[in-house]
C-alpha cells in the first residue's frame, strides 16, 4: 500500500526529494502533480522482476541506442510530478534534445518506454492509473505487468525491435 502525504512544505524541491531518498533506504519516494509525496516500501520480489525488465530494456538499448534506467531514477514529468518507473528507456534522439538544465538531477522528460510491475504493496487499478499518467506525460509505450494474475496491459506502440518477454518478468 502506498502512503500519500498531502501536507508537503513549499520548500520541498528536487534537492529535498533527493536528500529524503538518500537518507531513507528501503523506501521509494515520488511527487504527485498536486504536490503530494508518495511513499512506498521496496521489496526483494518486486525488485527482482523490475531488474528483469531493466535487463530486457538493456538488451534492446545495446542494439538501438539510448539509455535505460531502473527505479532509482526520478524524472520530472510535464505535469510537474516526479516519477520513478520500475524500468524505462529513453532514445538517443530525445536525450540529445535535452538541455543541460533538463538533464540535471531529475531529468525533465518522460521516458519513451516505461515498464511498471505490480508489487505486493500496489493494486492493479492504481497501476493502471500510473500507466495512463505516463501516457499523458509523453511516454510512447507503457507496460503494466501483473505477476500475480499473469496479465499485461499496454498503452501506445512499442518501438521497432522491442519484444519484451513478459513471462520472464513475471517469473523473475
Amino acid at each position: 500500500m502506498e502512503l500519500v502525504i498531502r501536507e508537503i512544505p513549499k520548500q520541498f524541491d528536487d534537492d529535498a526529494l533527493e536528500r529524503l531518498s538518500r537518507d531513507s533506504p528501503g523506501w521509494a519516494f515520488e511527487l504527485d502533480c498536486d504536490g503530494s509525496l508518495l511513499v512506498s516500501p521496496t521489496h526483494a520480489n518486486g525488485a527482482s522482476r523490475d531488474a528483469e525488465a531493466v535487463i530486457q530494456l538493456g538488451t534492446f538499448a545495446k542494439k538501438h541506442g539510448g539509455k535505460i534506467f531502473g527505479s532509482a531514477a526520478g524524472f520530472r514529468m510535464a505535469d510537474s510530478s516526479v516519477r520513478s518507473p520500475d524500468a524505462s528507456w529513453i532514445s538517443s534522439e530525445r536525450i540529445a534534445q535535452l538541455t543541460p538544465e533538463e538533464r540535471s538531477k531529475f531529468w525533465r522528460v518522460c521516458p519513451d518506454v516505461v515498464v511498471e510491475v505490480l508489487s505486493d504493496s500496489d493494486s492493479w487499478p492504481a497501476l493502471l492509473r500510473k500507466l495512463d499518467m505516463y501516457a499523458r506525460n509523453g511516454a510512447r509505450f507503457v507496460v503494466g505487468v501483473d505477476p500475480f494474475a499473469r496479465r499485461v496491459e499496454t498503452r501506445g506502440e512499442a518501438p521497432e525491435g522491442l519484444d519484451l518477454d513478459y513471462d520472464a518478468i513475471m517469473d523473475a
